[in-house]
């Protein structure tokens, strides 16, 4: 079987960008159960602690992440109102010297906010703010909650059809989460702007979620399991599937969203490695546009 990982780190020099890996391995990793080849990827959180010697040390990344860091740092800007949906960028030259990078640089920058639909190009005229996108877009290697990517675009976010409640775990889960003990199961849907576009089903080991979920769920997960549990989701590693049709959970999205679906199965760990919950995400394929740069 060959299959891709991608990884991201985080420089402490440059606190906003991010390198990505791509190897090819021969081992099957944990969360893959069955025969079949499946792409899967590591996405961390910017919390995790850097390592100054990934990929030959610190000067080789800088030069590596700086296109990176122009390019939040223009995202940043965006969000902050400094520039409107519809408003033209400054020049080339201007912009270089604002962030004082050569114009490949810059251009590198702008070419992956282009391709994000952040930003469009008019031949002759110059580069514009794009007015908030019909779809919700997010970098696989980026570790963040529903609720915040849906935030990210502008959109009023909101849950529905919360449920908790405890079962027996199926196999695939019991090899996930390291125990044959019963889960607790987190289902619910997201919403933006009022229309459904997500849906999850979040599985902890009956011992971790104890009584943490009786006084009932709302919010982003990982700030709960942070402020309510004391647990800090490093990373989680993901694998995107196809759904089932004789699965019942799989059967349940398609009645919530349609059979235009994006699912992703993830193990979510904590700062420790450890297996904290396993996640089935139903997204919305038309609605979010989930991209990784490989080189």
């Amino acid at each position: 079987m060959v299959c891709i990982s991608l990884s991201a780190r985080m420089n402490k020099f440059l606190h906003y960008s991010q390198i990505f890996e791509a190897n090819i391995c021969e081992n099957r990793p944990p969360i893959l159960q069955n025969n079949e080849p499946r792409l899967y990827f590591r996405c961390q959180t910017a919390s995790e602690k850097d390592n100054d010697d990934y990929m030959g040390g610190t000067i080789h990344m800088e030069k590596k992440l700086l296109y990176l860091k122009v390019k939040e740092e223009i995202e940043r800007i965006i969000k902050a109102g400094e520039l409107q949906p519809g408003e033209r960028l400054p020049s080339e030259p201007e912009l270089a010297k604002q962030f004082n990078v050569s114009r490949p640089t810059l251009r590198e920058a702008l070419k992956m906010l282009q391709r994000e639909k952040v930003l469009i190009s008019k031949n002759g005229v110059g580069t514009y703010v794009n007015s908030r996108p019909d779809f919700i877009m997010n970098p696989l290697s980026r570790l963040q909650s529903l609720g915040q990517m849906i935030k990210n675009e502008g959109y009023v976010e909101s849950e529905s059809n919360v449920k908790i409640y405890t079962r027996e775990p199926e196999e695939a889960w019991k090899q996930q989460l390291l125990t044959d003990e019963p889960v607790v199961i987190l289902e619910r849907s997201r919403t933006a702007d009022g229309n459904k576009v997500a849906f999850y089903y979040n599985i902890f080991p009956q011992s971790l979620a104890a009584n943490h979920f009786e006084q009932g769920f709302s919010g982003a997960i990982f700030d709960f399991l942070k402020n309510k549990m004391g647990i800090g989701i490093a990373y989680a590693v993901t694998e995107i599937c196809v759904l089932n049709s004789s699965n019942e959970m799989d059967r349940k999205a398609v009645e919530m969203l349609g059979d235009d679906i994006i699912l992703l199965k993830q193990l979510h760990f904590d700062e420790a490695d450890r297996p904290v919950f396993y996640s089935m995400d139903y997204l919305k394929n038309s609605v979010f546009k989930l991209f990784i740069k490989r080189e």
